[in-house]
This record gives C-alpha cells, structure tokens and sequence, in this order.
C-alpha cells in the first residue's frame, strides 16, 4: 500500500512541474502553425502566453492538477501513456539533441541542416514532430518547406526513410517542421534534413533551437536546446 500511494505521489509530481510552463522553451505542436497536407489553423506563438510553448490544439497554457497515467498499447517496451487531465501528453524524459550539421558551409549555396535526435529508451511517449528556429542573426535562413525528409540513424540518408505526415509549417523564414507517419519510438535515433534556400551570405556562428513534440494530440513540446552552424563570409 505504501509504494502504490508513494508511487501516485511521484507521478503527480511530475505532472505538476511539466504542467508550470514558465520556461518560454516548450512549445505546443499545434500553435506552429499550418503543415501542407494537414489543415491547421496558422497560430503565430506570438499569440500566447508563452511565445515559445505553443500548445498543439492551441488550447492555451492550463494548469493541471492531476496526472492519469495509462499504459501504452503500443508493444515497445518502457513507453507509457503521460497524459494531464486535459489530454495533453509529455515527455518523461525527453529526446537529445545529438548534433546539428550543415552539408555546406559556404555563403549563399544551397544546402542541408541535419539534426539528429536521441529518443531515450525511457521517453515516456515516441516522438511525433520535430521543429526548427533559427535564433536572431544578421541574416534569416529559409527553409525548402517542402523538401525536409527524415532517416534512421545518425547521418543524412545512412537509414531507411521515414515517411512523414507532412512538412512544411508556418512561412515565417527561419522555421519548418516535419510530422512523422509513424512516430519514432523510444530507443530510436532520426536524422532530420532541412532543407534551405541558401546560406547567410554574411559568415559567422548561427544559432537554432531544436523542440520536439510528443505522439498525441495535445502534445505539449520540450526545447532541446540550441545547435550551432559556421557558415563561411561571401568573401572568403
């Protein structure tokens, strides 16, 4: 009796402090805006609370006061249904941001940003969607909206491909996102191509901001953190 109460006890604790959404790092995947082939209303994060939490359902920021934990019917093993009482799902332990690349280097050239994520074995929930901002700079890459694909493993193209739902995501420069058909399941690693335009003319360190989003829904996102590129001046 004593473990199931302490057991209940640590879950909605948990709920609780992935419920206090302050920290303007973990949007919510349906305020980012409208995908191609999936009709969503554009939502800028502008609009809420919190810029850079926007929920998927565009729900508004709630605060929970409970957690109902189920069990997953999917067969991997340690994944286990975290919902809030409003239905949104979390992370237990969120993905990795293993690294971030570019296929080229050189000032206004076509090129190809890898991101590549680590999904924990004991995530909590398979990760659904996957979104990158490029962090304010002299210049704004922008992205092929319609050219980002997804790969297993830690290299652009070294794994099978994954279908995507869709991709593509609100037309501000700077940002795009895939959904993935089938979410990639905990213990499982993905490269994501995004593709761009063309790189900043003018050289130096850019910054992007990697946030992942959960299977479900409401999936409430968490912030990976920030990728570095070094892009090479126009006059080099």
């Amino acid at each position: 009796m004593f473990f199931a109460i302490a057991t209940t006890v640590s879950i909605q604790s948990t709920a609780r402090s992935q419920g206090k959404f302050k920290n303007p790092t973990q949007p919510h995947l349906t305020e980012i805006g409208t995908i191609e082939s999936i009709p969503t209303q554009i939502t800028s994060p502008q609009q809420f609370k919190n810029p850079t939490r926007p929920h998927l359902s565009e729900i508004g920021i709630p605060k929970p006061t409970a957690v109902e934990t189920t069990q997953s019917q999917i067969s991997q093993p340690q994944i286990s249904q975290l919902r809030l009482r409003n239905g949104q799902t979390f992370f237990s332990n969120p993905p990795r941001l293993a690294r971030i690349n570019a296929s080229q280097k050189q000032a206004r050239v076509p090129s190809t940003y890898e991101v590549t994520l680590r999904v924990p074995i004991d995530a909590g929930q398979p990760l659904k969607a996957v979104k990158i901002v490029q962090e304010r700079n002299l210049e704004t890459v922008k992205f092929d909206l319609n050219r980002s694909k997804a790969f297993a493993g830690e290299r652009y193209a070294a794994g099978s491909e994954i279908p995507l739902a869709s991709v593509g995501g609100t037309s501000t420069p700077g940002e795009a996102m895939v959904v993935f058909a089938q979410p990639a399941q905990p213990g499982s690693t993905v490269t994501i191509a995004f593709e761009t335009n063309a790189n900043p003319e003018a050289g130096g360190i850019y910054e992007f901001g990697i946030t992942a989003f959960p299977d479900g829904e409401s999936g409430l996102g968490q912030f990976l953190g920030l990728g570095r590129i070094s892009f090479n001046s126009s006059s080099n």
